[in-house]
């Protein structure tokens, strides 16, 4: 036998002991307050004992029964009717008992003193008054233990849901990884027929944000700091790669203690550099950010270049904005606002975050 087959069947008996006390006391309540002293004690106790097992096998289908399928089952009507039906039925069979109990003591018993009506009423509502108690502590007690095991799920359905939240957390940001270093190796690759001198210096560029990227982004929350730190590092690197280009940034100062989650602000920088920049006389990008009662406002706004095999009009998202509107909503769920706009020409991003 199992632990917890044991505890279950210990359980089990301690409510049996409990149940038989309970009824037990009930039983001594009838015979000692709500039985007449005066008549035969024979009598006394033979009553008690009807009216103490019918009471008994009411509280049992109260309790069993009608309290489990109908009450916690929000079927009030049903509950109502059929309590009133219970309570009518042994009404009768108490009635029809007590009153062959007592054409046999005045038949076979003629000296014997017999309880009347007022005797007979105040005994039934004894034991009406102890069924109606036994009914409000099961439904107490169940109660309770019903409103602890919804705790319980709910507590550990919110364990899984946060589980399950982190594993999906960390799969996009793992996808960042090799996708940019997707992007970066294709660019190298060219760059390194072309200059060695450059693609050395690209090398170096790209394990520092590697570094960062492997290294610091373990947390939940970092520094605003190093994410613009780590986006203006990136500039450095196209920089080196590429021809000059029209970028304007407009960063605020008041980041120092601000935190925000790694890399949600790099992926709308890259993605700019990505489908933004050409080597023509109007291709531009401008990066911004404010921050306004605690409230982060980051602005890409590029234009766009149509690339071969490229419907008109479109930006190409791909992988990376699919994956940081997925992380916005687990990490900031309604404390943040992404506006994407897209007119064919200029593509504008705007995002709001509350800091945390």
């Amino acid at each position: 036998m199992t632990e917890r087959t044991h505890n279950v069947s210990g359980r089990i008996i301690l409510r049996r002991i409990k149940q038989i006390l309970f009824w037990m006391f009930a039983a001594a309540l009838l015979f000692f307050i709500f039985s007449n002293r005066e008549y035969d004690i024979n009598l006394r106790l033979v009553l008690v004992g009807i009216v103490t097992t019918m009471g008994f096998s009411i509280s049992v289908l109260i309790n069993k029964v009608l309290i489990p399928r109908f009450l916690f089952r929000d079927q009030l009507l049903k509950f109502y009717y059929l309590l009133g039906g219970l309570f009518l039925i042994s009404l009768w069979v108490i009635l029809i008992s007590v009153f062959v109990i007592l054409l046999f003591s005045m038949h076979y018993l003629p000296e014997a003193v017999i309880p009347g009506q007022k005797d007979v009423v105040i005994l039934l509502t004894g034991n009406y008054l102890i069924v109606i108690l036994a009914g409000v502590i099961h439904f107490i007690k169940e109660s309770y233990h019903r409103q602890m095991e919804k705790n319980q799920l709910e507590r550990a359905s919110r364990e899984m849901e946060l589980k399950l939240k982190e594993t999906r957390l960390k799969v996009l940001q793992d996808q960042i990884h090799p996708h940019f270093i997707f992007n970066m190796l294709n660019n190298l690759y060219g760059l390194v027929a072309e200059d060695a001198a450059q693609s050395r210096k690209v090398i170096l560029k790209l394990s520092s944000l590697l570094e960062y990227m492997l290294y610091e982004c373990n947390e939940p929350l970092i520094p605003l700091k190093k994410e613009l730190d780590f986006i203006l590092n990136y500039i450095d690197l196209e920089r080196i790669r590429r021809e000059a280009f029209n970028l304007q940034i407009s960063f605020a100062d008041n980041t120092e203690s601000e935190m925000i989650a790694p890399l949600v602000l790099f992926p709308f920088v890259e993605n700019a550099f990505k489908h933004g920049l050409s080597n023509e006389p109007d291709a531009y990008i401008k990066l911004s950010h404010k921050i306004i009662d605690r409230e982060l406002i980051f602005m890409v706004q590029n234009s766009i270049v149509q690339h071969p095999g490229r419907q008109p009009g479109t930006n190409g998202h791909g992988i990376g904005l699919e994956n940081i509107q997925q992380r916005l909503s687990l990490i900031y769920q309604n404390k943040y606002d992404l506006q994407i706009n897209n007119d064919g020409k200029d593509h504008h991003i705007q995002l709001k975050i509350q800091l945390k």
